[in-house]
């Protein structure tokens, strides 16, 4: 973790406020990560989302959380269980079946100034939000395209903050998760398709399925970029 160390220093070193460097971690991933599923997809690990520049929510949230803990702010990921609903326009029609009923999503709970809060808002990139909330305002959904209505990726360092999670779509608690290989191996785990982890399906087919995901969602985001 010497380079995730290094990096997070970087990010931190001149800002004089534990809540400073919190926020501006956050928005460093935010601002640095595209939203997508790439070649490792839940298996990516922190310097895999960092060298790709791609992550959906449980690369970007470990990722997320290991930042904070390299400048000693503490931080857990807490995993819970959404329904498949809100990836609807954030993959291709096609392949959208491939996608279980219920989705394993993760958040960052975070401890800044002594006060703790639950975060997901690095997750969606700002060209991505922007499209995913002009799309839901358009059709007049609630949810869909990586997003809901209440989204947000802004977060000021002394509330909670979602883009993706909301508690009125959680179907599950699943709490902090500190072995993910375990997590991932168990029954909890949702991203299983026919039996089979889509971890698996990535193993054989990641460079294709993470440059399709790039492509459409890319796509989407120019559909609805400022001028």
């Amino acid at each position: 973790m010497s380079n995730l160390r290094d990096l997070a220093k970087e990010i931190t070193d001149k800002l004089p406020t534990e809540r400073e460097k919190a926020i501006a971690l956050h928005d460093y991933v935010r601002d640095n990560i595209k939203f997508g599923l790439n070649r490792y997809f839940d298996l990516s690990r922190p310097d895999n989302t960092l060298d790709i520049g791609i992550g959906h929510c449980n690369p970007n949230t470990e990722l997320m959380t290991e930042l904070f803990r390299q400048v000693d702010i503490e931080a857990y990921i807490h995993f819970v269980v959404l329904p498949k609903q809100i990836m609807k326009g954030a993959v291709s029609p096609n392949r959208y079946w491939l996608i279980p009923e219920q989705l394993s999503h993760s958040y960052t709970e975070v401890k800044v100034d002594g006060n703790w809060h639950n975060i997901d808002s690095y997750i969606l990139d700002i060209p991505l939000f922007r499209a995913a909330k002009a799309k839901l305002s358009k059709e007049g959904l609630t949810i869909g395209y990586g997003a809901h209505i209440h989204s947000t990726i802004h977060w000021d360092g002394k509330s909670d903050a979602f883009s993706q999670f909301d508690k009125d779509m959680m179907l599950e608690d699943h709490g902090r998760v500190d072995k993910l290989d375990s997590y991932y191996s168990s029954n909890r785990y949702r991203h299983k398709v026919f039996g089979v982890t889509l971890n698996t399906l990535f193993r054989i087919m990641g460079k294709s399925l993470e440059a399709r995901s790039k492509l459409y969602l890319d796509k989407l985001r120019q559909q609805y970029s400022e001028n």
